[in-house]
């Protein structure tokens, strides 16, 4: 069982900024989106021995801030402009849509930084990953900054090439 919880909140933790964004685009008040995110993970901890190590953590969670989401404008009643339901289930839908080509840019970006030369990912490691100015980047390489940031532009320009042939079009067409 500690395997599972740790899953658990290793997953907790890594959907929080892209639940936040989900809750956020359903409900344009990002006050709000903070507190409904905070009643979402309450509720996914008091649901976690629900959840199946696994299975659709983000599917699963989104679902639970959506319920949220319904619960909060009940709460709301009538204070202010509120969208009906079923404008909110499609902002909901495109919501999902997002993350969904959100995860697979990632995965693409993954790949084609495996797929970059040594000394182009290692560039980008330095100043994307670690945080390395251009500057440092260098004094390190002995080279002078214009150079770097060239190769920077180089290898920036590969990876979006890269990503964009391996990213799946949305719409189908």
């Amino acid at each position: 069982m500690p395997e599972t919880s740790t899953e658990f909140a290793r997953l907790m933790g890594d959907y929080q900024g892209r639940l936040k964004g989900y809750i956020l685009s359903l409900v344009f008040d990002p006050h709000a989106a903070s507190d409904i995110l905070q009643e979402t993970n309450l509720v996914l901890c008091k649901k976690a021995g629900q959840f199946e190590a696994g299975t659709n953590f983000r599917a699963w969670a989104f679902r639970v801030a959506y319920f949220e989401v319904m619960r909060h404008r009940r709460k709301m009643g009538r204070d202010r402009l509120v969208f009906d339901e079923k404008l909110l289930e499609v902002f909901a839908e495109e919501a999902v849509n997002e993350d969904e080509q959100y995860e697979a840019r990632r995965r693409a970006l993954a790949h084609c930084l495996r797929m970059l030369g040594e000394r182009q990912r290692l560039l980008v490691m330095s100043r994307y990953f670690k945080g390395e100015s251009v500057r440092q980047i260098a004094l390190e390489s002995g080279r002078n900054a214009n150079a770097v940031s060239q190769a920077l532009f180089r290898a920036r320009r590969n990876l979006a090439d890269c990503v964009s042939l391996a990213t799946p079009k949305r719409g189908g067409g």
